[in-house]
């Protein structure tokens, strides 16, 4: 059952699910549904993202279930990844709220998520997992320093020249964590790091 729709963005739209199970027990999830133009490029975006299933880290979200889904409302094909919910918010939210009260997140905290998010980072690449799209509201705060890894995007849903159109049109007006070659459509390892040590810089000086 979807409880709510945050506010979407350029590669897709986060829902807010609840599981209800028949003995009356509830558990939440998060929905990414993304837009498919037609069924090759849902198949091939389906068949990338199945690698997702497989990571198990303590600081990357678990990935549940991944499936198509057409709507007719909008007569479209959706590709919908299942993650799990941390329910404590996201980086984003953490570095407004220290900029609003000019205050600066404390050095252990900056060096906990660094640590946590490197370590990650190496064990999905080692699995030759690329993110691709690291920026703060994909980093999920599960305590005062404890952080996980969200929102991974498979190599054919970010070469989606439509979807890259907004997102270019979205970075000149809001900080962008995107490095250089991404805006050519190149994705390795290095332009994850990029897109982290943007986002470290981010927390040191909010």
């Amino acid at each position: 059952q979807v409880l709510e729709q945050l506010q979407p963005g350029a590669l897709g739209t986060m829902l807010e699910a609840e599981l209800k199970t028949g003995k009356g027990a509830q558990k939440k999830y998060m929905i990414k549904q993304v837009e498919c133009i037609e069924q090759y490029q849902a198949n091939k975006a389906l068949k990338e993202a199945k690698d997702l299933l497989k990571l198990r880290h303590s600081n990357i979200c678990i990935y549940k279930e991944l499936f198509l889904t057409w709507n007719n409302e909008v007569s479209s094909l959706f590709l919908c990844l299942v993650m799990q919910h941390s329910g404590q918010g996201d980086l984003s939210a953490l570095i407004k709220e220290k900029r609003q009260k000019s205050e600066k997140i404390r050095d252990m905290v900056v060096q906990r998520f660094l640590g946590q998010m490197v370590d990650a980072l190496f064990y999905a690449h080692e699995q030759n997992i690329l993110h691709r799209n690291i920026k703060p509201s994909n980093i999920l705060v599960t305590g005062e320093a404890s952080f996980m890894l969200s929102d991974f995007s498979t190599e054919t849903l970010m070469k989606d020249e439509m979807k890259w159109k907004i997102r270019v049109e979205e970075s000149r007006y809001f900080k962008s964590w995107m490095a250089p070659e991404t805006f050519g459509f190149s994705f390795t390892e290095k332009s994850d790091i990029w897109s982290l040590g943007s986002i470290l810089l981010d927390m040191m000086t909010c």
